[in-house]
């Protein structure tokens, strides 16, 4: 009887010693994983997701409000939102120029004309 009993507790001792090196192997490549996100370069884009329903294209006050949003989005993606802080002259006018790109494209993948009407206006009344 000794003899079954004695292999039963192997075994189990020897299933535990595997999970546990299941277990150290996962945290180890977790900490790799985390090095390597740690390294990609910082110029990958934010994204912020924008919701809206195409039927807000219909009107033009749905459209603005949709612009408005994206907008607001742009600022917020290229730091310049309420409570960012304060910018140089330098960092202001760079941020504007990335919310002038984020805007814009994002207006041409939407791709609706009333947008592109609204966004070209907006333009314009800043120029």
């Amino acid at each position: 009887m000794t003899r079954p009993n004695s292999a039963f507790v192997l075994r189990r001792t020897s299933e535990r010693l595997s999970a546990g090196a299941a277990a150290i192997a996962a945290t180890f490549l977790m900490v790799l994983a985390v090095d390597v996100r740690a390294a990609e370069p910082e110029g990958t884009p934010r994204r912020i997701t924008v919701s809206y329903q195409d039927t807000a294209f219909a009107t033009k006050a749905g459209t603005t409000n949709v612009y408005r949003k994206l907008k607001l989005a742009a600022h917020k993606v290229c730091g310049i939102a309420p409570g960012i802080g304060r910018l140089t002259l330098a960092q202001h006018i760079q941020a504007q120029e990335c919310v002038d790109v984020a805007l814009a494209d994002a207006v041409q993948r939407i791709n609706r004309p009333m947008l592109t009407s609204v966004h070209e206006s907006s333009a314009r009344d800043l120029g």
